[in-house]
């Protein structure tokens, strides 16, 4: 598969390379608790750019309709592998030209955002937008680095309030606590409801 002109990196080199300094061994601290208070509800679930994550079988296991999207050939297929027992869908595609056939219940937005540069960031959030049913559950995990550069970018909270604006998304009235994946990382979890 050739690299399309939107992706800033070539995602499937650094899986073949193994330069994923970014895969997390199992499931990411603010996923638990989000099953957990029903915050993601089983339904139709798209996890945009999920790479090699294990939040998609999890969401499968427990009993949601999940679509994950990818650029990277070997993470479609290892996704494709874990989802097939629950009919779950794996699929290689530019974000920034695929089209879903609906509107999805939730989407479960870990690393894409902050694997994107920020000049792309407008563009991804509206597609957010437009592939999320009114009423439907962006789960965002912002990253906190606290550094110019990446990836992964730093989502400044400021910033993301901006991209995700009051017109289109209700946001908490208080934010969750920071997650700290690794020694080297934090994400300020956020679950947006679309407007």
């Amino acid at each position: 598969m050739t690299l399309p002109p939107s992706q800033a990196l070539d995602w499937e080199e650094r899986y073949q390379t193994n330069a994923t300094g970014w895969q997390r061994a199992g499931l990411g601290p603010a996923f638990t608790p989000w099953l957990a208070d029903g915050t993601l509800r089983p339904g139709r679930i798209l996890l945009p750019g999920a790479g090699r994550s294990h939040e998609p079988r999890a969401l499968a296991e427990a009993g949601f309709d999940v679509t994950v999207v990818d650029v990277a050939p070997s993470a479609v297929a290892y996704q494709a592998e874990h989802l097939a027992p629950f009919r779950g869908r794996a699929i290689a595609a530019d974000l920034f030209a695929w089209t879903p056939p609906g509107p999805f219940d939730a989407i479960y937005e870990q690393t894409c955002l902050c694997a994107l540069p920020p000049a792309m960031w407008e563009a991804y959030a509206a597609r957010l937008a437009g592939w999320l049913r009114p009423g439907g559950v962006l789960a965002v995990l912002f990253v906190q680095t606290g550094r110019e550069g990446g990836p992964p970018f730093h989502c400044a909270v400021p910033r993301m309030r901006e991209l995700f604006p009051a017109s289109l998304w209700i946001w908490p009235a208080a934010l969750q606590e920071e997650v700290a994946p690794s020694a080297e990382l934090r994400e300020q979890p956020a679950a947006l409801i679309r407007r």
